[in-house]
């Protein structure tokens, strides 16, 4: 069947990838749980996770398909005797592959049936002062390891069970170590097992089933047995092989600049303790694993990190004393990570490639002193060389006309194939991801291709904000601010399509030994991009708030400063919200922050959900019109924040609060709201979305919608001609509340270019799909009567109190999209289309149109037709032309 490699994630998936090529051949995603234990046999690999208690689960190897699942609820046990605060997990397959053997908690042993996971017998020793570790099982019999308190030390346990009846009996070990790391369990299976320990100056080793124990004393080990031992200034540390049956294992020892290691092995017959191979010293930290070739012998590999992007890689085989080769592997840290937030960059119009023989490639001394008829010629020049492109240039814009396919490229050139830029409709992007410690940047054109990838792990402990400060402009490069956080603050300004630093001449200067542009001795703790452009470089200001609530920023700021105000709060779990604005009563960095006033929620509440608004939202209309032609004017505050708060008596309030005076704009509470589901919430322009579960009535998901008007009656707008949040004017709420058929992650929003097409709202659904619905259904003037002909003019869908399971609503249709966080939009340049990003565990990128695409011509149009009639009448206007 071929080999394939078995692995459980720090994401709790598990997977089968193939060692050929590395293309994953299944994978199970345990969302909500947490791996403990992973291992393979005989054709099936078991899992034991935590949810609730334990799960154990038994899959086909090839295929991935679960065979059984069983849960085990383990009984209550005494903390007090835990030798390290965790609760160990093992599993054993019995030799005759009849059975397998689970340990969860340190004291609870269950033997399932391998076949249907039929329970077979069940050991519970909550009462037992040992705390077990490891399970071995050989002739028929199961010996769980354990460790028990005693003064200042622990002694090694032994409890064995029959594997068919489950009878015990425990053993106690002559012995006396320190932590479980001073013991190591091999062998088993075919083979005896044997537990091997250091005891003072002593290794000691045990055979299972037995009380005889042997020894090897440290001080001839180092002196004569293994050479590299000799610089040794640490305890030794044991490294299991966990290979089958074998007795073979590591031993792992510090010394001044690096570490020794040699191979060890228990004699079968004697039961003594065996060197085989000193694998010698090293200068830094090595990573070893083993494995057995077709004849049986044991080959070990010891992996180093040599740099950043390089690891080395010996393999020897200790039986035979050979070292069998030594290999160099580029390897860099970029190529993995998690994702935490992503920014859509627009790419560059298509004519600024030609920027290497323009203004726009010359030195500041050359733009100073070259003539406008230089410049021409040279561009002259340029447009030469290009005309030889024109054929290919001409067949391709007649087959993009003639399919409507206008993925494909009208300019052929090797420089543009090569290039970053934009494509007519604006469909192609970069999307900048930010993960912990590392940025990477994909082109939506090429199917998530990555473009560049940057490793910061060594300046930084994590990653905390990512913006985009210059778009895509005639002259500047496009630039990112990353902002990291380690024993300081520090700014990563890069060129947003090549990912290189992006300094300018004035500031090489000022670089610090780390290459960080900019840093601040201080941890932000909150950080702000600013509407205000810096004047010279045209990018968008930075604000970093620090923990003495003080801002740093640009003098360009000062402008603006008495006009920012801002919100803190302690984000989900908190109760409480501040508004701060900004002190410009001096000139000098950093500015005071002056807190305004505090909203403490009822006692014992705590926000459980925030509302944000998605970057790029356009208001096409001021208002909405009605079927009888007069309009409800939007309330478009852009101050106002969506907060949910849930009580202990499982009441849900839901909160308006304008951030400039922190007054209550809208106030709604909903009773017998779950605790154990999730509350989202969204805001956009004049429409607030947001979902929970209710135990009432009526169990089951909700959604509410909260439309915004400056009055309820048509044609009536607020006195002032600007608004203002200082006013005293209240908004007028539509609010009306929809059963929902599924529960979500979170919800995200289509954005255009002008917001004109109607919003479809974007729900990522706990079922791994996205779920798009029109604004339509989310509508709180959806009639609960007969339509009349103004509710038909106003396009309005009559009042149904579920929102419908329609499949064609799905975006993702069978896709499986496994652990969406966010979900993220970016308008195109044609108007009815919006880019949808939904990440998390995966990435899926998806272009939306909700109000279809009526700025394009559809698939079925006769684009032959028309070219026949605009040449037809070519040909009658210069047949019909007065001579």
């Amino acid at each position: 069947r071929g080999a394939t490699i078995l692995i459980a994630s720090e994401s709790n998936v598990i997977a089968s990838i193939k060692p050929f090529n590395g293309n994953i051949e299944w994978r199970q995603v345990l969302e909500g749980e947490i791996i403990l234990a992973f291992k393979g046999h005989n054709g099936n690999v078991i899992s034991v996770s935590e949810r609730d208690g334990y799960i154990v689960r038994l899959w086909e190897i090839q295929t991935g398909f679960m065979l059984w699942e069983k849960k085990i609820r383990p009984a209550e046990f005494n903390r007090i005797n835990s030798s390290s605060g965790d609760e160990k997990v093992d599993v054993v397959f019995t030799t005759d592959n009849m059975s397998v053997v689970v340990l969860v908690g340190g004291h609870t042993i269950v033997n399932f049936n391998n076949i249907d996971g039929r329970q077979i017998w069940r050991s519970d020793l909550a009462e037992s002062p040992t705390l077990l570790h490891k399970l071995v099982e050989h002739n028929q019999n199961i010996y769980a390891i354990g460790l028990k308190k005693s003064f200042k030390s622990y002694s090694i346990e032994v409890v064995t069970y029959d594997i068919q009846t489950g009878v015990l009996k425990s053993t106690s070990l002559s012995s006396k170590i320190g932590h479980i790391k001073d013991m190591i369990v091999v062998g088993g299976g075919l083979n005896n097992g044997f537990i091997v320990w250091k005891e003072g100056q002593y290794v000691r080793v045990n055979r299972l089933g037995s009380d005889t124990i042997e020894q090897s004393s440290l001080e001839s080990l180092y002196r004569n047995v293994i050479p590299s031992f000799a610089g040794v200034i640490g305890d030794l540390e044991f490294v299991n092989l966990n290979i089958s049956s074998r007795t073979e294992f590591l031993i792992q020892a510090p010394t001044a600049n690096g570490n020794s290691a040699a191979v060890f092995k228990i004699d079968l017959e004697s039961g003594r303790l065996t060197a085989l191979y000193d694998l010698g010293h090293r200068n830094s930290t090595s990573i070893y694993s083993g494995a057995l070739d077709k004849s049986e012998q044991l080959i070990i590999s010891r992996i180093r990190i040599l740099s950043k992007d390089l690891v080395k890689v010996e393999i020897v085989a200790p039986a035979d004393r050979l070292a069998l080769g030594s290999y160099e592997i580029s390897y860099s840290m970029a190529a993995s990570g998690g994702i935490t937030k992503v920014e859509f960059l627009d790419l560059p119009e298509k004519k600024l490639w030609t920027q290497e023989v323009d203004e726009l490639d010359e030195q500041s001394e050359e733009s100073e002193t070259i003539s406008p008829l230089a410049r021409y010629v040279r561009r002259l020049i340029n447009h030469i060389e290009q005309l030889k492109d024109f054929p290919d240039y001409l067949l391709t814009y007649v087959q993009r006309f003639a399919t409507g396919n206008y993925s494909v490229d009208p300019s052929p050139t090797s420089k543009a194939k090569t290039s970053l830029y934009r494509d007519t409709f604006g469909f192609r992007k970069l999307l900048i991801f930010m993960t912990r410690t590392k940025l990477v940047a994909l082109d939506t054109s090429n199917k998530g291709q990555i473009v560049w990838s940057r490793y910061f792990g060594g300046i930084i402990s994590e990653f905390q904000k990512i913006f985009v400060v210059r778009s895509s402009t005639v002259k500047y490069p496009p630039v990112i601010v990353a902002i990291g956080k380690g024993n300081i603050t520090c700014l990563f300004r890069l060129n947003a399509l090549t990912g290189e630093d992006f300094v300018t001449d004035h500031e090489i200067v000022a670089l610090t030994e780390d290459n960080v542009p900019f840093s601040i001795p201080t941890t932000a703790h909150r950080i702000f991009k600013l509407p205000v452009e810096e004047p010279d470089e045209r990018t968008h200001i930075i604000a970093l708030l620090d923990e003495d609530l003080k801002a740093s920023s640009l003098k360009a700021f000062q402008k603006f400063a008495a006009s920012f105000y801002f919100t803190l709060s302690e984000g989900i779990g908190g109760k409480s919200l501040n508004g701060y604005n900004v002190v410009v009563d001096k000139i000098s960095q950093p500015f005071s922050i002056n807190r305004l006033w505090k909203f403490s929620f009822p006692e014992g509440n705590t926000i459980v959900a925030i509302g944000h608004k998605p970057n790029h939202e356009k208001v096409a209309s001021l208002g909405r019109v009605l079927g009888d032609r007069s309009v409800l004017y939007k309330y478009l505050n852009p101050n106002i924040v969506a907060v949910a708060t849930l009580s202990p008596s499982s009441s849900l309030d839901f909160y308006l609060i304008d951030i400039i005076k922190g007054s209550i704009l809208y106030h709604a509470a909903h009773e017998n709201v779950s605790p154990s589901h999730s509350v989202q919430i969204i805001q956009v322009e004049n429409t607030i979305v947001y979902h929970f579960w209710s135990e009432g009535m009526e169990k089951g998901y909700n959604v509410v919608v909260c439309d915004l008007y400056e009055s309820e009656k048509p044609d009536e707008r607020f006195d002032n001609s600007n608004f203002t949040s200082f006013s005293n004017e209240r908004p007028h709420v539509n609010a009306q509340a929809f059963m929902f058929p599924y529960g979500i992650r979170t919800i995200g929003v289509t954005t255009t270019k002008n917001g004109i097409p109607v919003r479809e709202f974007l729900f990522a659904l706990d079922t791994d799909q996205v779920f798009g619905l029109s604004k339509r259904f989310l509508d709180p003037r959806r009639p609960q009567r007969a339509l009349t002909n103004e509710d038909k003019e106003e396009m309005l869908i009559p009042y149904e109190p579920a929102i419908p399971d329609n499949k064609k609503f799905i975006l993702s249709y069978n896709l499986p999209i496994y652990g969406i966080r966010h979900i993220a939009t970016s308008p195109a340049l044609l108007e009815s289309t919006s880019l949808v990003l939904a990440y998390g565990l995966d990435l899926w990128f998806t272009r939306e149109a909700p109000s279809k695409t009526f700025d394009v011509l559809s698939e079925d149009f006769s684009k032959g037709t028309l070219l026949a009639t605009i040449l037809g009448l070519v040909i009658g206007i210069l047949i019909t032309k007065p001579p």
